[in-house]
């Protein structure tokens, strides 16, 4: 017997169930769907604008559906603002468990444009850096300081000990 399609509410479970949209379905077929959602629009979360939030739907109760933080990607614009002319990018793939879950974390640095040397250096500091920091906090708090630039600006700081660090950002942070 087919159940009829409505509309249901989707809230966010770690903000506070704040509503991030609708979406149209029955409560089989909306499980395990995906919604997105601008970052600075969550509460207790105002930050650098450019990041996404992706919500994966869990439960249905009535006609509100409970969504859980799946992942969290960065604007394709703001990555290519950063790298210019005589500037070098290192990009890290770091795959961490977070929360009992496989996630990949992907940052990006750049530095003034420089020889292989000092690039494996930066790479090689910053994957024991960001290693550091992931294994310590849960989703929830990693987003925070994701999008609030706490991680970035203390990354930034470890690295220009290094060499001279222009920026650092995590691109994406997302399940394997």
């Amino acid at each position: 017997m087919n159940q009829e399609n409505v509309w249901y509410n989707v809230k966010a479970h770690e903000f506070g169930d704040h509503i991030i949209g609708s979406i149209y379905g029955n409560s089989d077929n909306i499980i395990k769907r995906s919604v997105s959602y601008n970052a600075n629009d969550l509460p207790d979360l105002k930050g650098k604008s450019g990041f996404k939030v992706v919500f994966s739907v869990s439960s249905v109760d009535g006609n509100e559906a409970k969504a859980d933080a799946k992942s969290l990607l960065l604007a394709r614009e703001q990555v290519l603002r950063m790298v210019r002319h005589n500037t070098a990018k290192i990009e890290v793939v770091l795959k961490s468990d977070v929360d009992g879950k496989n996630y990949a974390l992907k940052a990006l640095a750049v530095i003034n444009k420089t020889g292989n040397r000092h690039k494996k250096l930066v790479r090689k500091e910053l994957e024991e850096k960001l290693a550091d920091e992931i294994d310590k906090k849960p989703l929830r708090e990693l987003i925070d300081d994701i999008v609030t630039e706490k991680l970035q600006r203390s990354l930034v700081k470890k690295l220009n000990k290094i060499y001279p660090t222009r920026a650092v950002e995590i691109r994406a942070l997302e399940p394997l």
